[in-house]
């Protein structure tokens, strides 16, 4: 454990009138700090192709990374961090955080 590749899976919703901006601010803000942080192997943005019971839609950000700890080292970073602040606004449900290690 801790050497493994991981999986973070990063969930909530956002207003439907949302998902272009939400899309380009990814684009724009979070995809390159991602990928140059050290230690992530790439990320991507996906959305639910249905609106939940309160009329959001469902998204996440599911990045890669060589271990947990190059992931802890990455998320807690200042970049990354600020890379997010204009999605995060965009945000209509408490974002909940997964991590899983790849077995094969």
């Amino acid at each position: 454990m801790g050497d493994a590749p991981v999986l973070r899976l990063f969930q909530s919703a956002i207003d439907p009138a949302d998902v272009e901006e939400m899309r380009g601010l990814f684009l724009d803000d979070v995809k390159a700090a991602f990928e140059a942080a050290e230690g992530c192997l790439g990320i991507e943005l996906i959305m639910s192709t249905d609106k939940n019971a309160g009329g959001l839609v469902e998204g996440a950000a599911l990045s890669r990374w060589t271990s947990r700890d190059a992931m802890e080292r990455g998320v807690e970073s200042r970049a990354l961090a600020e890379a997010q602040v204009r999605i995060f606004q965009l945000l209509r449900q408490e974002p909940v955080v997964r991590v899983f290690e790849v077995l094969a």
